[in-house]
């Protein structure tokens, strides 16, 4: 209901414009680039100038990442996007007199800051924002800079029909010079995170995780290679476009910019709606193993027609398959990599790999531009589906060293599960089964020990005992459960009405996405019988978050004081997403068992608490800030009525002048004087508090006869489609 200050709402909508003119840019300065240089140059010049911007850009990345390290982003990036603007003007001002040079400074410039600047432009974001404020932030700014994909490409194509492809400089550098300033402007609140960095890691340091981990040393490859491919369809691209559009700028602009467009939407559509179920689905390697299929498959279809729109959907499928399932697949890779070895090793298979691949692809391009003209193409074609295959070999062998490597972690305790968000089903899988498997090592070790001071005669028994458990139904139901296998678990919560002996094994399969729903059908029974075991779970601190945030939503079916003790007990928790559902879950139990005695001296101290942590200049209406309001409406609800307190929250919240008056007369009657003196300034800013003389009941029967909101209350908190959202 309220948000950030106006300080804080200004700067979230300075990095949302900062985001869309930032990828706007991208996507412009790429449609300059190319058509530019393929106006002014023959295409087999492209090699070339394609290797010297790979060295171009590593030398920067390593030279700005020293700098980043010691000054921090705050301080550095805003000024580059100014000198980078300025640097565009000089290149439009001297593109008449000297165009090919223009268009190679043009093409260096571009490849060495534009990841530099994209890349610091969300560490002022994760240094700006803390992980609570970040969530909701950050997803705006990816639909802002999404949005930005799209109107680059327009502006592109708009400016050079309107004026001169040249022109586009001109836009880009406007477009850096705003970014500049609204970028500085956030960038002050990131000041004081960005003091104290330390300095970046030596050469030595970078090669070491190389050395010590075969997994990282084929990450990079992996790396290498699909840079190399990407440079090998690439050229094809812009030969074909060459070819067929000529060295007129105007085609070539209205080209690019439509392929970067379609590339850019096209990945984003791909991740949003297929990206995360992939990952579920295919685990990690056929994730990941969907690029070089597309490559395999694209590439027969565009060679046999050769033609230019063929190659073009070729280029354009691979970035997109690369910026959607690739990179989700690849990024999980880096779970069992030992923290002192991830910052370092990232730096270097993100930028050292990639750009030597661009490299070498730059020179297998060049030495099958040796070949006959004729074959030129064909070796092109050949060489993309050969490298295809290799990838693919190396994806599943990757998969096959992330297995090992996360079971070894996690076995000698270098990596913990609960310190894994684990979304992909190789993950889960490899969790569970190493969780199950530790367990049993433990259990016969613990049986060994033990058998040198054991009689004979027990361990025979023991023996007996053994075999008899292989067929006892629990035991096997356990063994289900903790397979890590989606439907083998299914089978045991669906075919079977769950026992209570076997809900410890249940609980923590509330962090898999898979079988969720199936797990809130078959512990909500057990709400009420085993309250004692859910409560338990949600007040140890060590249980997996998510387990933490969801538990509340089965106790909210619970009728018994127990379950409202143990929600009242973590009504003070660290984490605002549970204190929310315990605050929903108590509101639930008051509507549905009225007969229960709360503890209402307990929940005004929760109130209070709850309304001195609300941030100077929340307001109500104001997003940031809604769940934190919307908590202490809930905890109203519990101390009077749910279903008034919903209403009246929904009324203030909403454009009726006539109901949200009626609320504020309700709580004033109603509430407290100190905590009305603390809600106020929020839900009425301006008001003064005043003592109203209606009778309550007569305000009730307005605001209920009024409101449009009676009977919709906060939303079913069984409906795992409304509850988990905030998880995701």
């Amino acid at each position: 209901m309220s948000a950030p200050t106006d300080g804080g709402r200004l700067d979230t909508i300075l990095a949302a414009f900062t985001a869309t003119t930032m990828i706007a840019h991208q996507v412009a300065a790429k449609t300059a680039r190319d058509s530019l240089f393929l106006t002014y140059f023959d295409v087999t010049w492209l090699p070339t100038v394609t290797i010297a911007a790979a060295l171009v850009s590593a030398a920067a990345v390593l030279l700005f990442a020293g700098l980043l390290a010691r000054r921090g982003p705050a301080r550095l990036i805003p000024p580059i996007y100014a000198a980078s603007g300025v640097l565009f003007a000089l290149e439009w001002l001297f593109m008449s007199g000297q165009p090919q040079v223009m268009s190679i400074l043009l093409f260096l410039h571009i490849s060495a800051l534009g990841s530099i600047l994209i890349s610091g432009f969300w560490s002022i974001i994760n240094e700006r924002y803390d992980p609570y404020q970040g969530k909701r932030v950050i997803a705006r700014l990816a639909a802002a800079a999404t949005l930005g994909g799209l109107l680059g490409g327009v502006a592109a194509s708009a400016v050079a029909s309107v004026v001169d492809p040249r022109a586009i400089l001109i836009m880009l550098a406007l477009m850096h010079l705003l970014c500049s300033l609204a970028l500085g402007h956030v960038a002050r609140g990131a000041m004081a995170q960005s003091a104290g960095v330390a300095s970046m890691p030596t050469h030595r340091l970078l090669l070491e995780p190389l050395k010590r981990s075969g997994l990282i040393r084929r990450m990079a490859l992996l790396v290498a290679l699909v840079a190399i491919n990407a440079a090998v369809l690439d050229y094809l691209l812009k030969s074909a476009a060459s070819a067929e559009l000529g060295a007129d700028p105007d085609r070539l602009v209205h080209f690019f910019s439509s392929f970067y467009v379609i590339v850019g939407l096209g990945g984003f559509l791909l991740q949003t709606f297929v990206g995360n179920r992939a990952l579920r689905w295919l685990g990690l390697g056929g994730t990941m193993a969907a690029l070089p299929a597309f490559v395999l498959t694209g590439g027969l279809f565009a060679f046999l027609l050769r033609h230019l729109m063929a190659t073009a959907l070729l280029r354009a499928g691979t970035a997109m398959f690369y910026n959607s399932f690739f990179r989700a697949g690849f990024e999980s890779l880096y779970t069992p990599i030992p923290a002192r070895d991830k910052r370092a090793s990232k730096l270097l298979i993100d930028v050292g790999a990639d750009r030597t691949g661009d490299m070498l692809g730059g020179l297998v391009v060049m030495l099958i531009l040796l070949a006959p003209a004729m074959a030129t193409e064909n070796l092109l074609f050949a060489a993309a589906g050969l490298l295809s295959l290799i990838i693919g070999f190396l994806i599943f062998s990757l998969h096959r060293g992330y297995v090992r490597q996360l079971t070894s972690n996690l076995r000698d305790g270098t990596l913990s599960a609960a310190d894994i968000t684990a979304t992909d089903a190789t993950t889960q899988r490899t969790i569970a089964l190493t969780q199950t498997a530790v367990n049993r090592d433990d259990l016969l070790r613990e049986i060994a020990r033990s058998r040198r001071d054991i009689p004979k005669a027990t361990v025979e028994a023991a023996a007996v005992l053994r075999a008899s458990a292989v067929s006892d139904p629990v035991v096997e139901a356990i063994m289900e459960l903790r397979s890590g296998d989606a439907e083998r678990i299914r089978r045991v919560l669906v075919g079977r009405t769950l026992s209570a002996d076997l809900l410890p094994h249940v609980i923590p399969l509330l962090t898999r996405e898979d079988v969720l729903r199936d797990v809130f059908r078959a512990v909500r029974p057990l709400a009420s019988s085993a309250s004692g075991q859910l409560v338990d779970a949600l007040l140890e601190r060590r249980t997996h978050p998510l387990v933490r945030r969801r538990l509340p939503l089965i106790l909210s079916r619970a009728d018994n004081l127990r379950a409202v003790q143990g929600l009242l007990d973590c009504l003070d928790d660290e984490g605002p997403d549970v204190r929310l559902r315990c605050g929903q879950a108590l509101n639930r139990i008051r509507s549905n068992h009225a007969h229960l005695v709360f503890p209402v001296d307990r929940l005004w101290t929760c109130i209070r608490a709850e309304l001195a942590g609300l941030k100077a200049g929340a307001a109500i209406g104001r997003e940031q800030e809604d769940e934190g309001l919307h908590h202490l409406f809930n905890l109203l609800g519990v101390v009077y009525s749910p279903e008034i307190s919903e209403i009246c929250y929904r009324s203030l919240s909403g454009d009726d002048p006539g109901l949200r008056g009626t609320a504020l007369e309700l709580l004033d009657n109603q509430l407290p004087q100190d905590i009305k003196q603390l809600l106020w300034p929020a839900i009425a800013p301006g008001h003064k508090v005043e003592g109203q003389k209606r009778a309550l009941q007569d305000i009730a029967r307005d605001l209920l006869r009024g409101s449009p909101f009676r009977g919709k209350g906060g939303g079913d908190l069984g409906d795992t489609r409304n509850a988990d959202g905030m998880d995701r």
